[in-house]
């Protein structure tokens, strides 16, 4: 084979790969993690009472507008529990605060799970996550 036209077929399928740079999702630093911030804006949206326990997270954020959690949770109940959106609340840049999208997870009592948590495409950045145990 032609060694031009090889090197035009790999250059070829090299941008064929290339993945959409909008959605790429990157950690974004969580400043605010480990502070007591006092937004009074939709303070009135806040986590359902649970024994989940948020034991660590890291926030990602494509260019999109795209923005998901990666989740530690463990259930600090003495039986199996069910967890969903409502035990979660993110409290976002502009003080507001939003559910994440849908979900439901089953763990046994003491489970430990690592999950990733969708809050859809927003202007505002995460600055933490709210849990209400």
């Amino acid at each position: 084979m032609n060694k031009w036209l090889l090197l035009a077929l790999l250059s070829t399928s090299v941008h064929a790969y290339e993945p959409d740079r909008d959605k790429v999702l990157r950690f974004e630093p969580s400043p605010f993690k480990e502070v007591e911030l006092n937004c009074q804006r939709d303070k009135n949206i806040v986590p359902r009472r649970s024994d989940l326990i948020l034991d660590n997270y890291a926030l990602l954020a494509a260019d999109n507008g795209e923005r998901v959690a990666i989740v530690t949770l463990t259930n600090g109940a003495g039986g199996q529990r069910m967890f969903n959106q409502e035990h979660l609340v993110a409290l976002m840049a502009d003080c507001s605060r939003i559910f994440p999208q849908e979900f439901e997870l089953s763990l046994a009592a003491g489970q430990q799970v690592t999950v990733q948590i969708y809050f859809g495409r927003r202007v505002q950045p995460v600055l933490q996550l709210i849990s209400n145990n």
